[in-house]
């Protein structure tokens, strides 16, 4: 099992209360990001709101966080802005884009795509009468790549939209080679990296997508009502801003406005400062564990439990068995019960864990992450295989 040289009891108090195995869902704020927000706030309202003293605040918080996570994602600052959520994100794209009468949209296996990363898309092409072309997945939820292929060179699509790791299956998809692709057929590609960024290395620089959304509140443990958008420059010229303010142009001495030519255009106003001091924390341990360290300890602490319920007669993994190409996110069938009933059971000792769906079953999803133990683990696969007995 991975060592992890952080005191991971203190960073997450949640440990003292419950085991919570939905990191899928939202993970704790830890520690170091909730002292970070509260003493913000503290500053804010002891030595603030003057013009300079908000200039400070905003730079110490918004422009650290913005700098910290162009980092992790191996893009440039200037690329990025805060949302209140991924779904706010993605909605940036689906309503803000220049799409046309009968332009298409590909997506990967329409209602079996997480809600906030396919809603949007068919609400807004229904409403541009534009089309959504939804491409078969295979049992994993991964799409063929030449299914893809075939569908950019039929269509020649304006948008391909994907997840980097889909929320039910734990899948990684080949985000990479679905963006070649996507170019070579002069589609813009838009990814949404909610369940990777903190889970996985991402690195989009080498991905290349056009657009990508994110939250700081699933695995990357920070603030539940802050997100970010990302997006390229050459995309740019492709989306209308939904909103526009002071925070979107600068100001030049003859009196008059000039639109900002980076995707900082779509921040049009202020945004959760005291939020950003919390992702900013939150990244830094991130960092100090190391990403590849806690991909480590993630699925090491899946394959325990996968492994625990290997001869159940009453639960039994659906994955996919291939290390490189699934996170934690561990998806388990029942056989005989109802995912509800023991999503319930185990609510009732402590044990947090979600129902969700795959096709058209209900599953279990037990999601780690680096601040669960094996004795955590140990505590979920037990209480499963009192199903079984």
């Amino acid at each position: 099992m991975q060592t992890i040289q952080v005191d991971l009891r203190r960073e997450f108090p949640v440990k003292e209360n419950k085991v919570y195995f939905n990191n899928a869902s939202y993970t704790p704020m830890s520690a170091s990001a909730t002292s970070a927000i509260t003493n913000a706030l503290i500053s804010y309202t002891t030595n603030g709101p003057s013009d300079d003293f908000y200039v400070q605040f905003k730079q110490e918080g918004g422009d650290s966080a913005r700098q910290r996570l162009g980092s992790l994602l191996n893009v440039p600052a200037e690329s990025l802005v805060f949302t209140e959520s991924a779904t706010q994100s993605i909605n940036l794209v689906a309503n803000g884009l220049k799409l046309g009468k009968g332009e298409v949209i590909i997506t990967r296996g329409g209602a079996s795509e997480h809600p906030s990363n396919y809603l949007p898309w068919w609400y807004y092409a229904k409403s541009k009468n534009a089309q959504i072309l939804n491409i078969e997945v295979d049992s994993f939820g991964v799409p063929a790549l030449s299914d893809l292929d075939s569908a950019l060179k039929k269509t020649k699509a304006k948008l391909v939209v994907m997840s980097h790791v889909l929320y039910n299956h734990g899948s990684i998809l080949p985000a990479r080679e679905i963006s070649k692709i996507s170019h070579e057929r002069e589609a813009l590609f838009f990814l949404d990296v909610s369940q990777s960024v903190g889970s996985v290395p991402v690195d989009l620089d080498s991905i290349d997508p056009d657009f990508a959304a994110g939250t700081a509140a699933k695995w990357l443990c920070g603030p539940l009502g802050l997100a970010f958008f990302y997006c390229n420059k050459r995309a740019l010229e492709e989306l209308e801003p939904l909103n526009y303010g002071p925070n979107s142009c600068t100001y030049k001495p003859d009196g008059s406005y000039q639109t900002l030519d980076t995707s900082w255009k779509l921040q049009e106003g202020f945004r959760n400062w005291a939020y950003c001091y919390g992702l900013a924390a939150a990244i830094d341990l991130i960092n100090k564990i190391g990403i590849e360290s806690i991909r480590k300890k993630d699925f090491a602490l899946a394959s325990r439990l996968i492994e625990s319920i290997r001869h159940s007669s009453t639960f039994g993994f659906v994955g996919n068995s291939d290390s490189n190409v699934r996170t934690s996110i561990t998806p388990v069938e029942v056989r005989g019960l109802k995912a509800l009933d023991v999503v319930q059971k185990l609510a009732s000792e402590g044990i947090v864990i979600a129902e969700r769906e795959v096709g058209d079953k209900k599953i279990l999803r037990i999601s780690p992450h680096f601040y669960n133990d094996e004795n955590e683990t140990n505590r979920v696969s037990e209480a499963l295989l009192k199903f079984s007995t």
